[in-house]
């Protein structure tokens, strides 16, 4: 089935996410080993009682060693964890300054399965919905619509989808609304950007526009067609990008989601220190972020950012964008 191809909006942006737009279009992710899917655990407490559809809220992570993931992030990263009841196995949620960024769960791993993968949790509406429209426009579903309701986490319901290019995902709704947008700096620890990486950017941008409703934009000093912003509430949520040319015919769509460091140069050497491998060595991108791309000891494929708030809003860059 052939898919909507995405329009170029003309959108302000606002918040602190849109700050870092287009930081993945300069990743040289060439010879990364992305993974592939992962499971659901739990979603994060919503604070503001209003939803925000398209908002990546949370990432999720089954791993098969929790107490090695324990180690692993909170050394480099320094997440704590709270153990939290899940029927699929041992879980915990990670938190930086008491808040929630991540859920973890110990699962075995099939070979079928591949490396362990972080998950991204995105707002929607109505889950139910985001199902119809995953199986219309082409995905499918990998778990249904179900509830949410461990002690402790916000209740709501979530489902886990892929994309037609097979990027898995998570689409949840919190009964009591999303947080809202947060302009503070980041601190070490917090997720602060997504990145889609896929074969059609743009045959996929125009699948995320159905299912969540996304505001597409052309990426700023991407070549026309390959590269996408993902935006809702005027807020850029993520980009959409060409897998690396030289990744294996058969590879799938994938996302990677980058966290916050104080310095990627020394964050990277505790990557290996700590079991981990560094895929990508630190570099800057193509706005002079540093950036890094590693793996933790299970190979389970993250960025590392340093982002200090210096760099401009790319408002004024998107808003010609074709």
């Amino acid at each position: 089935m052939s898919l909507l191809k995405p329009r170029a909006f003309r959108w302000k942006i606002a918040g602190r996410r849109a700050s870092v737009v287009g930081i993945s279009l300069g990743l040289a992710l060439a010879g990364a080993a992305l993974p592939a899917g992962a499971e659901p655990v739990v979603a994060p407490a919503a604070t503001s009682g209003t939803l925000m559809p398209g908002k990546l809220l949370y990432a999720e992570l089954a791993t098969p060693d929790l107490n090695a993931a324990k180690a692993f992030y909170g050394a480099l990263l320094g997440w704590t964890f709270r153990d939290v009841t899940n029927p699929r196995g041992r879980a915990v949620v990670a938190l930086v300054h008491d808040q929630p960024v991540a859920s973890l769960v110990e699962r075995s791993r099939p070979s079928r399965h591949g490396s362990p993968a972080w998950l991204p949790v995105i707002s929607v509406a109505d889950p139910a919905d985001a199902v119809a429209k995953t199986k219309y426009w082409g995905g499918r579903v990998i778990l249904p619509p179900s509830a949410v309701a461990e002690s402790g986490l916000a209740p709501g319901e979530e489902t886990i989808l892929a994309d037609p290019q097979g990027a898995p995902f998570a689409a949840f709704r919190a009964q009591a609304g999303d947080a809202p947008d947060d302009d503070t700096p980041p601190t070490q620890g917090e997720w602060i950007w997504s990145a889609l990486l896929t074969r059609d950017p743009s045959t996929a941008a125009g699948f995320y526009q159905q299912v969540f409703g996304y505001q597409v934009q052309a990426a700023p000093d991407a070549t026309k067609g390959t590269a996408y912003l993902l935006l809702s509430q005027s807020v850029a949520r993520g980009t959409v990008n060409p897998l690396p040319a030289r990744v294996l015919p058969s590879a799938r769509g994938r996302w990677l989601g980058f966290v916050q460091v104080d310095g990627v140069g020394a964050s990277a050497e505790a990557v290996e220190r700590l079991g981990g491998k560094v895929l990508v060595q630190p570099h800057p991108d193509r706005r002079n972020i540093m950036i890094a791309i590693v793996s933790d000891p299970a190979g389970t494929v993250f960025g590392l950012m340093e982002w200090h708030g210096s760099d401009p809003a790319p408002a004024d860059q998107t808003e010609n964008a074709k």
